[in-house]
């Protein structure tokens, strides 16, 4: 058995806690740019962009801005309607950007699926056509997509377990040597997921509160549910995913892309700025 599917603590003790960490961080939030709206020829249909929101976490210190959109993820017709998505760059327009897809099956298990799109803008994989309240993506327009999917349950005394499960990093083949793919599978099997689920296990009571919304209605994190949350739960969601998203751009950006492009640097000033 491979050692990352083993069930292992999620806490890391000596790190910082979200709330910690958001005490360094601003939140706002604005209605989406207009390079992601294309009008409908249909003139009955409104600007699907009037009503598109992204999040920007502004630092303090150092002039770096990740931001977060909630998304609805597709790939080709196959349509993620049971995960809530979540897309960030580390920067504005980056190439180089990460989704994030969680869903809730029961309250004892927590998924945190992770997408790392190295070599692709937002606007490639963009839908903005699409008839819906947050913008649309599709997966299949990336240039390539590299994975680690990672299950987060309680255990009998409450503490969070997390496993990881599917690492594919296939997709970077041609980029470098086969033993530069073996490392950089374990750093995102290792070290990259243990962060992910440190800090997911942190929002963990967040989402299992939806569930108990919910009752025994099917579990979906809905848009509405993030978006009313109070203003230092839903900083909370946001920090969650920019500061996984970033860890994960930080391993493929080192390992793989070094110099081929430089916006993943963004996402290790965050990280080093951070943690």
């Amino acid at each position: 058995m491979n050692y990352s599917t083993v069930t292992k603590p999620a806490k890391i003790l000596n790190l910082q806690s979200l709330n910690d960490l958001n005490e360094r961080l601003y939140l706002t939030r604005a209605i989406d740019t207009p390079y992601l709206d294309t009008k409908s020829a249909d003139t009955r249909k409104t600007d699907n962009n009037a009503e598109r929101i992204v999040f920007n976490l502004q630092t303090s210190d150092i002039n770096i801005q990740p931001t977060v959109r909630l998304v609805n993820c597709i790939r080709g017709s196959k349509r993620f309607n049971h995960f809530q998505s979540f897309v960030i760059e580390p920067k504005d327009k980056s190439t180089g950007i990460v989704v994030i897809m969680i869903k809730l099956d029961d309250p004892k298990a927590f998924y945190c699926n992770v997408r790392i799109l190295p070599l692709t803008t937002l606007s490639d994989i963009a839908v903005p056509e699409n008839d819906s309240k947050p913008l649309t993506i599709n997966l299949e327009r990336s240039k390539c997509i590299l994975k680690t999917d990672i299950t987060i349950t309680p255990s009998n005394t409450g503490e969070a377990l997390y496993s990881v499960h599917d690492v594919d990093v296939s997709d970077v083949a041609d980029l470098i040597s086969q033993a530069e793919m073996v490392e950089l599978k374990r750093e995102l099997e290792f070290q990259a997921s243990k962060l992910i689920a440190h800090y997911f296990q942190e929002i963990l009571s967040i989402v299992v509160n939806e569930h108990s919304i919910n009752n025994n209605k099917p579990i979906v994190i809905s848009d509405d549910y993030i978006l009313t949350l109070p203003p230092n739960q839903l900083k909370e969601m946001l920090s969650a995913n920019a500061i996984c998203a970033s860890v994960a751009l930080e391993v493929v950006g080192y390992n793989v892309i070094r110099g081929l492009n430089p916006d993943w640097r963004a996402a290790s000033a965050f990280i080093g700025y951070l943690l």
